[in-house]
C-alpha cells in the first residue's frame, strides 16, 4: 500500500478539526491529527513530505461550472481594463502574432461575458472598424463580441463567415464591420460551432482549462450541461480521462432543451446514457431544467415588481420529471431564479412525496436561487430540497439585475437569512471570476465588479462562505466526505503557502496560488 505522510503544516479539515499532519492511501484520508498518531497508523513504509508550515485545504469543488464552455473562454481575449483603441488593438495584435504562427490559426475572440467590458471604457466610446482590426491580425479570423448586441469582425473572420453574413437582412455593415442586434448573437453561435468541429482542439483547449482551475484549487465540478450537449460533452470528457488530461471529478447533467418539445426531451434522456452512469471520477449526473429564465425574464411571484410569469415548463411538466426522477433514483437540478419559480419547484416536491413516491434528502436541488423568500428555506430543510449559490452572477451582472428587479434585487441571494436559518448550501461559478476564493469573497464582501452594494446584511463570514466551495459542495454531490480532510474522503487537498483566512485581511489574498494540488491522493499540479 502506498502511504504519503504530508507534516509540518496547518490542516484545515472543514470538518470542525485542524491538525498539523495527515495520511494518504490508496487514494483516500487514513488519518489527521499529530504527528506520533499519523505515524502509527500510517505504519513504517510511508513517504514523508513536510510541509515546511504551509496550510492544507481539501479541494474546492464547483457546483455549477459549464466545464467545456470555460475551457473556450480561456483562450478569450479579456479587454475589460482597455481604455483606449490603442490599448485595445495591441492586446489584439498581440494574440495575432501568437496565432499566425500556427498552421491553422484559431479565432481571436474577446471574452463578453463581463459587464465591465464596453466600449463605453474606452476614450473613443467606440468599438474599433473591421479596417483597423486588419491592420494588426495579419490576417488571422477576429470577431470582438460586446454582450449583448455589439460586435465587429475583420476581413479574414468575414471572409469565413460570407454565407452567414449574406442571409442578415440588417444588423451586419459590411464597410465597418460591426453588426448590432440579433445577428451579433448568430455570429458568435457560429463561431463557436465551426471550433466544436474540431475534436482536437476541443481537447487541447479542454486540457488546459484542467489545469488552469488546478491552479484555483478546483479539484471537483458538477457541470450543468449546455442544451443539446450532453453526449458531445460526455465524449470529450470521457476521452480527456482516457488520456488523463481532466483533472477534475466532474459530474454532468443531461440538460433539457427547452427549445424542444418536453416530452421529445424526456423521451431522448430515458432512451440515451443513463443519469447513474459513470464512476467517481466521471459520471452522468442527474438531469438540468431551466424552469425559468435569468433577471428580466424570471419566473417572479404574484405582486412583485415584474408580475408577470416566464416559465418554461408548467407544473405539470415539472411533476412528471420530478415523478421520473423520484422513481429512477436520479439527481435532479431545476435552475429557478424568481421566487414564483423556486415556490412552484417545492409544491412539486411536495405533493410528489404526499402522493408516496421517495425522494432522498439533496435528490432534487434548486440552481441559483437568487430569490428565496424565508418560507422557501422552511421549505427546502422540510423536503430536503439542495441549493446551490453563485456569487459571481450577482457581481457580474448587479446591473441586470438592478435593472430587471428594482429594488427587489437588493435581497437577491440571502445567503446570511439561509445560513441563519440552517440550510446548508453551496456554490458554483457560472460565469468569470470562477476561483472559489474570489466567489468567498463576493458572499463576504457584498459588492459588485463596479464596487456597489449588493446587500450587506447578506453577507456571510468567510469561513461559511469558504465552506460553500469545501464540506458544503461535497454533501450537495452526495459524495461521503468530499470537500473535507477526515479519513475516509477522497484525498483531493491543497497546498496553500500561507493559510488563506489568516491572509484574508490584506490585499489580494484570494489571488492565493496553490503551492501543489492533489487528487486521489497524486500530484495533479505543482507550482
Amino acid at each position: 500500500m502506498n502511504t504519503l505522510i504530508l507534516t509540518g503544516g496547518h490542516v484545515e479539515t472543514f470538518a470542525g478539526t485542524t491538525a498539523t499532519t495527515l495520511a494518504v492511501r490508496d487514494g483516500r484520508i487514513l488519518a489527521v491529527g499529530d504527528d506520533t498518531e499519523v505515524r502509527t497508523a500510517a505504519g513504517h513504509d510511508a513517504t514523508e513530505r513536510d510541509l515546511a508550515g504551509a496550510t492544507v485545504w481539501p479541494g474546492f469543488v464547483d457546483t455549477h461550472m459549464h466545464l467545456e464552455k470555460v475551457s473556450h473562454e480561456l483562450t478569450m481575449l479579456r479587454l475589460e481594463d482597455a481604455r483606449t483603441l490603442a490599448d485595445l488593438l495591441a492586446t489584439v495584435q498581440a494574440r495575432a502574432a501568437a496565432n499566425c504562427s500556427l498552421a491553422d490559426p484559431p479565432w481571436i475572440r474577446c471574452f463578453a461575458d463581463n459587464a465591465a467590458w464596453n466600449e463605453a471604457n474606452l476614450a473613443e466610446g467606440r468599438l474599433p472598424t473591421r479596417a483597423e482590426l486588419d491592420a494588426v491580425t495579419h490576417g488571422v479570423p477576429t470577431y470582438l463580441y460586446r454582450r449583448p448586441d455589439r460586435g465587429v469582425l475583420n476581413s479574414a473572420g468575414a471572409e469565413v463567415l460570407a454565407e452567414r453574413l449574406a442571409g442578415f437582412e440588417s444588423g451586419w455593415d459590411a464597410g465597418t464591420g460591426q453588426l448590432t442586434g440579433p445577428p451579433v448573437r448568430v455570429v458568435n453561435d457560429s463561431i463557436y460551432t465551426l471550433s466544436m468541429a474540431d475534436p482536437e482542439h476541443r481537447q487541447r483547449i479542454l486540457a488546459q482549462a484542467s489545469t488552469e482551475l488546478l491552479r484555483h484549487g478546483i479539484t471537483s465540478v458538477a457541470d450543468p450541461g449546455l442544451a443539446g450537449g450532453f453526449e458531445s460533452a460526455w465524449q470529450l470528457y470521457g476521452e480527456a480521462r482516457r488520456r488523463g488530461t481532466l483533472h477534475q471529478r466532474v459530474r454532468l447533467m443531461n440538460r433539457i432543451d427547452w427549445r424542444r418539445p418536453f416530452a421529445a426531451e424526456l423521451d431522448r434522456i430515458l432512451a440515451g446514457t443513463s443519469p447513474t452512469t459513470g464512476d467517481d471520477r466521471l459520471s452522468a449526473w442527474g438531469v438540468k431544467l431551466l424552469l425559468d429564465g435569468e433577471f428580466t425574464t424570471a419566473w417572479m411571484r404574484g405582486g412583485e415588481e415584474i408580475p408577470d410569469a416566464h416559465p418554461h415548463y408548467s407544473r405539470e411538466q415539472l411533476a412528471t420529471l420530478v415523478t421520473t426522477c423520484a422513481e429512477r433514483g436520479w439527481p435532479l437540478t431545476v435552475h429557478a431564479m424568481g421566487g414564483g419559480a423556486i415556490s412552484t419547484v417545492l409544491d412539486v416536491v411536495d405533493d410528489v412525496v404526499s402522493s408516496g413516491h421517495h425522494l432522498a434528502p439533496g435528490q432534487v436541488k434548486i440552481a441559483h436561487a437568487f430569490l428565496m423568500g424565508t418560507r422557501d428555506v422552511e421549505d427546502c430543510l422540510r423536503l430536503g430540497v439542495g441549493v446551490s449559490v453563485n456569487p459571481p452572477l450577482s457581481y457580474v451582472y448587479a446591473g441586470e439585475m438592478r435593472e430587471a428587479w428594482g429594488p427587489l434585487a437588493g435581497r437577491a441571494m440571502p445567503l446570511h437569512t439561509m445560513a441563519r436559518l440552517g440550510l446548508r448550501f453551496a456554490a458554483g461559478s457560472d460565469t468569470h471570476p470562477f476561483s472559489p476564493l474570489v466567489g468567498a469573497r463576493i458572499a463576504a464582501e457584498r459588492r459588485a465588479w463596479d464596487d456597489s452594494d449588493l446587500g450587506a446584511a447578506e453577507a456571510l463570514d468567510l469561513r461559511r462562505a469558504v465552506e460553500m466551495y469545501t464540506c458544503d459542495a461535497g454533501d450537495h454531490l452526495g459524495v461521503p466526505g468530499l470537500g473535507t480532510l477526515v479519513p475516509g474522503a477522497p484525498a483531493d487537498l491543497v497546498v496553500w503557502p500561507d493559510d488563506p483566512f489568516r491572509r484574508s485581511g490584506g490585499t489580494g489574498w484570494d489571488t492565493l496560488e496553490p503551492t501543489a494540488v492533489l487528487v486521489d491522493g497524486a500530484t495533479a499540479w505543482e507550482a
